[in-house]
C-alpha cells in the first residue's frame, strides 16, 4: 500500500446564474447572520466514512477523527474488519503519518506538502475541511457579492483566488472554490447536511474535487467525507507512538 496515497487521502480529511450585486452595507454580516467562525469547542470526535476516487483508484474506508480545536488533529484509518492500517497526527506546522501495513512512517512540514500537491496546505485548511469553515478567516476588506441563491465572499491569498458561497437558505457555507492564477489547478469544497451537535453545527457531508496539471495532462480527484457520528468531549487522548522497528521514509 502506497503511503503517499494515504497521506493525500488524509489531507483532503481536513456559482450563481443571476445578476450579482456588491454589498456595501457595513452591518450586512450581522444582519444576515452569516456563520464565519470556527464552531466553539475544545475536543471533538467523529466516526467517518471516506471515499476516494481518481483515474487509478476507487477506495472506501472508515476513519476515526479526533480534534483539539486549533491544535491537534488525530486520525485512524480502518478500511476493513476494523483493522487499523494507518494513523496520522497533525499539528500547526507538520504532520506525521504511520503506515502499519508497511511498518514505515513519514514526516512532513506544510511547506513541502504544499509543493508536492501544488496547493497551499495548512492545519487550518485541514480543520476547515472537517468542520465546514472558510479556509481563510473573514476580513472586513473582503468583497461580498449577492446572487440569487448565495452570498459570495471573495478573498485573495498570494497567487490563490478564493470564493466562499454561503447559502441564503441556510446562512452556512455551502461551497468554496480555490484557483491559482499561474496554472489550471482548482479545488472545490462542497458542504451539505448540516446538523447540530450540542451547541455547534457542522456539515455531515463534504465533497472535495481537485483539478490539476500533471505531466502536461489535466487530472482530477474526488473525495467524499461523510460523518456517521460526531460528539464533543471535555478531553480526548491522541495516542501516537512509532514502534522502533518502523522505518522512516
Amino acid at each position: 500500500m502506497n503511503s503517499r496515497f494515504w497521506v493525500f487521502l488524509f489531507l483532503v480529511i481536513a456559482s450563481a446564474c443571476s445578476r450579482k450585486v456588491t454589498i456595501t452595507d457595513p452591518d450586512f454580516i450581522e444582519k444576515n447572520k452569516l456563520v464565519f467562525a470556527v464552531p466553539e469547542f475544545e475536543y471533538l470526535n467523529t466516526k467517518t466514512r471516506i471515499q476516494y476516487k481518481d483515474a487509478d483508484r476507487n477506495v472506501s474506508t472508515s476513519a476515526s477523527i479526533r480534534i483539539r480545536k486549533d491544535s491537534i488533529i488525530w486520525m485512524s484509518l480502518t478500511p476493513f474488519l476494523g483493522i487499523e492500517v494507518a494513523r496520522v497526527i497533525i499539528n500547526k506546522d507538520s504532520m506525521v503519518f504511520m503506515n502499519r501495513l508497511n511498518r514505515e512512517y513519514l514526516v512532513y512540514d506544510f511547506n513541502s506538502l504544499s509543493e508536492q500537491f501544488q496547493f497551499e496546505i495548512s492545519y487550518d485548511l485541514i480543520q476547515s475541511l472537517i468542520l465546514g469553515n472558510m479556509p481563510l478567516e473573514y476580513q472586513e476588506l473582503n468583497e461580498i457579492v449577492s446572487s440569487k441563491h448565495h452570498y459570495i465572499i471573495r478573498q485573495e491569498s498570494g497567487s490563490y483566488s478564493i470564493k466562499n458561497y454561503f447559502s441564503k437558505e441556510w446562512m452556512k457555507l455551502q461551497k468554496v472554490e480555490v484557483s491559482e492564477e499561474s496554472n489550471k489547478n482548482k479545488m472545490i469544497l462542497e458542504f451539505d447536511n448540516y446538523q447540530r451537535v450540542e451547541a455547534i453545527s457542522i456539515p455531515f457531508l463534504s465533497l472535495i474535487s481537485l483539478g490539476y496539471e500533471q505531466d502536461n495532462e489535466l487530472k482530477s480527484t474526488e473525495i467524499k467525507i461523510k460523518h456517521g457520528n460526531v460528539k464533543l468531549a471535555s478531553t480526548l487522548r491522541f495516542p501516537f507512538e512509532i514502534p522502533r522497528r518502523y522505518v522512516r521514509k
